[in-house]
């Protein structure tokens, strides 16, 4: 299937995704949050962080960064951890399943780099939450995890701070299902996305 068909296959299924009341209303904060930053000239920026900066914050840095572009939201958008590790495979491979080009540089710590046609949506790699890549002041702090939360009660340099907790799908790690439960996973953090960055589309064109 060509890849402009691949992924629109793909998104039509996230956009049409069931989102709980109890998810809006923690989506619903951040929307309020972009908004009000820009209102106030500024380019919001959303640091999304978990233990290892593995799966979970790597998947919300993508989709954020995708739906963020999509929708001509001015936002910058980083993911970091608590501890630093490197990427988990199954998360890239099914970020390419969906017809996005990803190169690397192999190395301890690959470095991936992730294309959609001549666009690109940023490099992805395992750091810090205050790694130098990442802002260090004037953002919001948005944890994936409840580990990463709680270990992490206070994050320099944010002026806010989220949860947004997603399920871990490393405990399917070399299961049967292990490709299922990723694309579970990806597909529920996009939809989420999706929806962050739609409302904040909708306020912009009502104000």
């Amino acid at each position: 299937m060509e890849k402009h068909l691949m992924l629109a296959f793909h998104l039509q299924r996230i956009e049409e995704m069931k989102i709980s009341n109890k998810r809006v209303v923690f989506l619903n904060k951040i929307v309020n949050y972009v908004y009000k930053t820009a209102s106030e000239k500024k380019i919001p920026k959303l640091n999304f962080i978990c233990t290892h900066n593995s799966r979970r914050s790597q998947f919300c840095q993508f989709w954020a960064t995708f739906f963020s572009i999509s929708y001509k939201i001015k936002c910058e958008v980083y993911s970091g951890g608590t501890l630093e590790t490197e990427v988990y495979k199954s998360v890239m491979n099914n970020i390419r399943d969906y017809g996005f080009n990803i190169s690397f540089k192999d190395c301890d710590n690959p470095i991936y780099s992730i294309n959609f046609g001549n666009q690109k949506l940023g490099d992805y790699f395992s750091k810090l939450y205050n790694d130098s890549e990442n802002p260090k002041n004037e953002f919001a702090a948005i944890m994936t995890c409840s580990d990463a939360e709680k270990n992490c009660p206070l994050v320099e340099g944010s002026e806010i701070k989220f949860s947004l907790p997603y399920e871990d799908p490393k405990k399917y790690d070399m299961s049967k299902i292990e490709k299922t439960e990723y694309e579970k996973t990806s597909e529920k953090i996009a939809s989420e996305m999706n929806y962050l960055f739609h409302k904040i589309k909708i306020k912009n064109d009502e104000s």
